[in-house]
């Protein structure tokens, strides 16, 4: 369920909820976690053992103890229920690295872990609370949605409702997955959840690779120890076990050439999906002939980077055929291998049963190894396959909705404005260190003092140096909110909140206590605004604004891109 669907349907029920629910998400942004656990102490627990270490914890005195202590006040029984995503009634070790490796490291639960994981408790139970209730005739969805974001501001947190469900600690904002927008849940899969897989995959294979040359090993010191008794056989055998071994490592070898190709192609059609729904949603029928002749170059670019990139992808798959045919090969020489393998295994069996017994217990944990491998392997590949699928639907919708936006927009510049704003937000551009700095911040300051807010920066490098462009057919290059406003003013573009309803590209202009600018990406039909901005909460990220929040209050006017560069 995304945010803004979320936020139409929870209406005046997410106040009743939060004033109810034992964890309160904003007491936890005030409270912010301390200490950490060692993550082994829950591995393998069961409800039994978990409510007991929960119970000890309790007696221990200083920042432990906080731990305990929030998850007795949770709820021992719901948190150890999240906990055990599988819910096989145990805390597997793998469950304690997904919950401990929050904060990117797996060794405890740190306060960051933890706050994440209650946090997300608490957004669940809301939900699942809320469905429970529509389901069941309850809640009328269509009389709360006029009292959802009211209610919610109010409550929860000003214009931060984008960010429901998040807390922060030392400066950083987690959120739960369920607020993730599309790029960062894109982002995610592409970046993190898809190379961990296949670096899963690596290791499986590398170490059923040490068990099965541990394995030959043996029998090759089997071998020695019996070399008076073996003789010949004995060198037919390790000679036999040494050309299987060498088909072993080439079917590796071809397994990870084909893996990286698969890879690649796995990207290039995800790319496709993006690149294809965009191609779909432009439109080149529209009233404004300046759209339409924009939008016919687009639709020429992107058909020619289609068709690179199928051409790329038909390549790779004839490279990985004929990998296939080359380990099919080798996978038969192995058998082939294997059963002549079998038959001096015979031989040394009719000569000195003893020491056949011994090879064949060895080979047969060999064969299990391998067994093992496969099953485990064709898991893996599963689960890639399933986040391949996922990625291709976030990029139908990213590339469906940049499409839908260039049909409504004139000026090729405002296009490729949010064309890379959308790929900055992918990036995850921070800071650093919260002081406006990271190397990527740096790029958008066009030389101007590091260390100074940036969002003006961010909508300058937008329309200036990323399009290899010095802008100064409208503001140039501005790292001042009040001088984009000034020339803006002065050229007659810019309009009071309340007199213009703003398109994608305009920018959205704040002034309360401070200043702040962000670019509108899209506007509802209830007047909420939708942008993406630099500098808010200290990085690049989509914000919405919806109609009588302390967020839209403080908006004061626009400066209207579309106009402004369609004049020029």
């Amino acid at each position: 369920m995304s945010l803004n669907s979320f936020l139409t349907k929870l209406g005046s029920l997410i106040k009743t909820q939060f004033e109810n629910k034992q964890i309160d998400a904003y007491s936890q942004v005030s409270n912010p976690f301390k200490g950490s656990i060692d993550a082994s102490i829950f591995a393998g627990a069961d409800l039994n053992s978990f409510k007991s270490t929960i119970a000890n914890g309790l007696k221990i005195d200083g920042n432990d103890s906080i731990f305990y202590q929030n998850i007795n006040e949770a709820g021992v029984e719901d948190v150890f229920d999240f906990f055990d995503k599988n819910k096989d009634g145990k805390i597997s070790e793998e469950e304690i690295k997904e919950i401990s490796s929050t904060d990117g490291k797996d060794q405890d639960i740190s306060g960051f872990d933890l706050s994440y994981a209650l946090n997300s408790m608490a957004y669940e139970n809301i939900l699942d609370t809320f469905d429970a209730l529509v389901e069941a005739g309850k809640v009328d969805l269509e009389k709360t949605n006029a009292q959802a974001v009211q209610n919610y501001t109010s409550n929860i947190g000003g214009n931060n409702y984008k960010n429901y469900g998040s807390q922060t600690q030392n400066g950083s904002t987690i959120s739960s997955e369920k607020q993730y927008s599309t790029k960062e849940k894109l982002e995610k899969i592409e970046n993190e959840e898809i190379p961990e897989l296949e670096e899963k995959k690596e290791e499986i294979i590398e170490k059923a690779t040490q068990e099965i040359e541990a394995k030959n090993e043996e029998l090759d010191e089997l071998i020695k120890e019996n070399e008076d008794k073996l003789g010949e056989l004995g060198e037919k055998y390790s000679e036999k076990q040494d050309e299987i071994q060498e088909s072993d490592k080439k079917i590796n070898e071809y397994d990870s050439q084909i893996s990286e190709k698969e890879s690649k192609i796995g990207s290039n059609e995800s790319k496709l999906s993006n690149l294809e729904a965009e191609l779909g949603a432009i439109k080149t029928d529209t009233d404004d002939e300046e759209i339409n002749k924009s939008n016919k170059e687009r639709k020429t670019e992107l058909q020619e980077e289609i068709n690179d990139l199928k051409e790329e992808n038909e390549k790779l798959q004839e490279e990985i055929d004929d990998l296939e045919d080359k380990k099919q090969k080798e996978e038969e020489l192995k058998t082939k291998n294997q059963e002549e393998l079998a038959e001096i295994q015979d031989e040394i069996a009719q000569k000195n049963p003893e020491i056949a017994e011994k090879m064949g217990k060895i080979q047969e944990e060999i064969k299990n190894i391998e067994e093992t491998k496969n099953k485990d392997v064709a898991e893996i590949d599963k689960q890639i396959e399933a986040k391949r699928q996922e990625a291709n639907k976030y990029q139908q919708e990213i590339g469906q909705k940049t499409g839908e936006a260039s049909s409504m927009t004139g000026s090729k510049m405002v296009q490729d404005a949010l064309r890379l704003a959308e790929e900055e937000l992918a990036k995850g551009v921070h800071e650093l260190t919260g002081n406006n700095d990271s190397p990527e911040i740096d790029k958008y300051r066009n030389g101007s003092a590091n260390g100074q807010p940036w969002c003006a920066s961010f909508v300058s490098w937008i329309y200036g140096a990323g399009q290899n462009s010095d802008n100064a057919a409208t503001f140039g290059y501005d790292a001042s909110v009040s001088g984009i406003q000034s020339k803006a003013q002065q050229a007659g573009y810019y309009a009071q909140k309340g007199s213009y309803t703003p398109q994608a590209g305009d920018l959205m202009i704040q002034k309360n206590n401070a200043s702040h600018v962000g670019m509108v990406t899209s506007v509802d039909p209830d007047g909420t605004i939708h942008t993406i901005e630099g500098n808010s909460s200290d990085k690049v990220q989509r914000c919405t604004y919806a109609p009588g929040s302390s967020g839209y209050n403080k908006i004061s006017g626009w400066v209207k891109m579309n106009e402004w560069l369609s004049n020029k």
